[in-house]
């Protein structure tokens, strides 16, 4: 099993990632920020960093200011999403019970 950075790296299939962001969930690990540099994404955007004051994650930040990424932290402007899967499958002449 392996992180979802590696996963996503090594599937990108010949897609060029230099220069792009990568949304993820948790701040990457220091072996996933070996893994980001190398492919040359520019950006990390993470959606939490619980893990911040361990010694791998003190060392990905390290890494990544070395090298120039940027990395922030996402900020959303709503914090819940709602789909309303009837008005989705519904067709114009049907009528919602």
């Amino acid at each position: 099993v392996c992180h979802a950075e590696l996963n996503a790296i090594m599937n990108k299939n010949s897609a060029d990632v230099k220069g792009c962001s990568m949304y993820v969930a948790l701040f990457p690990c220091n072996e996933c920020a070996k893994l980001i540099i190398q492919a040359g994404i520019k950006e990390v955007i993470f959606m939490s960093d619980k893990y911040h004051d361990t010694t791998e994650m003190t060392a990905a930040r390290r890494m990544f200011d070395l090298a120039g990424i940027i990395y922030r932290e996402f900020k959303p402007k709503c914090n819940k999403i709602i789909i309303d899967f009837d008005s989705i499958n519904s067709r114009p002449s049907q009528k919602l019970l």
